[in-house]
């Protein structure tokens, strides 16, 4: 009787080992990826100058339908990342302030978090 419920406890031990340690080993791309969307925003933003000075300006403009329409990149690209368009909404100065701009490679290993 005590070896079945040892061999129970070590399976038991076993299986919650396992699983603690497959989610430590999950990439870390649910909470990662708002920042790696932001930080491909930053991209485009850096492409199109014109653009960042006028959403630093007007950040309301991403919800601006005439705004979007002479503006097709930055319409495809919101509709593509709708999560951008959520963080110009609430922190402008996070997606639009270029001194916020950070390596992506450095997010990757987390120092940025």
């Amino acid at each position: 009787m005590k070896a079945i419920i040892r061999n129970t406890s070590v399976f038991s031990g076993a299986i919650i080992l396992a699983l603690a340690l497959s989610v430590l080993a999950m990439p870390a791309t649910a909470w990662s990826a708002p920042r790696d969307e932001i930080w491909l925003f930053q991209n485009f933003l850096q492409h199109r100058p014109r653009v960042a000075a006028e959403l630093r300006a007007n950040p309301r403009l991403v919800n601006n339908r005439r705004y979007l329409e002479r503006r097709d990149d930055l319409a495809r690209f919101l509709r593509r990342y709708p999560e951008v368009r959520r963080e110009i909404i609430y922190n402008p100065h996070r997606v639009l302030n270029p001194s916020y701009r950070v390596d992506h490679r450095d997010w990757r290993r987390g120092y940025y978090r």
